[in-house]
């Protein structure tokens, strides 16, 4: 905007020329909407005050309210995830620890308890697929098999004494499963197996599990040859005379 008088440049709100002197009328109107609008502000700001001030305690409830559920969502995340946070601290320790773990594993696998192996290596949650337990990849795959089949034979023969509760169709379903994944997971591994340090170890645990299959079903060496060249249906008669049949 100019000023009438000397053509300078004032602004809308400005009362005098500050270049000539002159009083401008010609803001008047823009003066006194600035007016209005600072009323106004000033008049929301006290009512906004007020209202705050009258629910002071519902405000700081609420505020209250907010920082609660903030620490339940915390300590809810912390409570979900603090398995795998333990877990997380046990593998690195079981990393820091490389020389000492590897001692007491191969203590288990010296003495033929596969089992006991299979309990440590878990309990430490030790990772054999990343250094510096890579080695044992190959192993743990054989050993889970292993595990889960002397398992399932053990429990399978146990329950068929009492197949009214045990439902023995199942334990013939799952003892069949077992022992075909283990028996498999061996014979596709098995050119990997003569390369592996731990060979002597994996061919024990096939040993183990030939043992087991003749004391708890009386698969001989004949046995478990007949057994394994099968069908399937003729793998299941014969766990279901072991199994419910006696």
């Amino acid at each position: 905007m100019k000023c009438y008088s000397c053509g300078g440049e004032v602004g809308l709100t400005d009362k005098v020329c500050p270049y000539c002197g002159r009083d401008l009328t010609e803001t008047a109107s823009y003066r006194a909407d600035e007016e209005k609008y600072q009323q106004r502000s000033e008049k929301t700001k006290k009512k906004a005050g007020g209202i705050i001030k009258e629910n002071l305690s519902m405000v700081i409830s609420a505020g209250i309210m907010i920082v609660l559920v903030i620490g339940v969502i915390i300590a809810s995340y912390v409570n979900e995830n603090a398995y795998f946070f333990k877990k997380d601290a046990i593998r690195k320790e079981s990393v820091k620890n490389y020389d000492e773990c590897s001692a007491k594993m191969k203590e288990y696998l010296n003495a033929g308890d596969y089992t006991g192996f299979a309990a440590y290596k878990e309990a430490h949650n030790i990772d054999e697929l990343n250094a510096p337990y890579d080695d044992l990849e190959l192993l743990w795959s054989i050993t889970e098999q292993y595990v889960k089949m002397v398992h399932v034979v053990e429990s399978s023969v146990i329950y068929a004494s009492d197949a009214d509760r045990y439902k023995p169709e199942d334990n013939v379903d799952d003892c069949q499963s077992a022992i075909d994944f283990f028996y498999r997971e061996f014979e596709m591994n098995l050119s990997d197996i003569d390369e592996d340090p731990y060979k002597e170890y994996i061919y024990g645990m096939r040993n183990q599990a030939d043992v087991i299959l003749e004391v708890y079903l009386g698969l001989d060496e004949n046995g478990r040859k007949e057994y394994f060249e099968g069908s399937d249906v003729t793998q299941r008669a014969y766990l279901e005379g072991v199994l419910i049949d006696e």
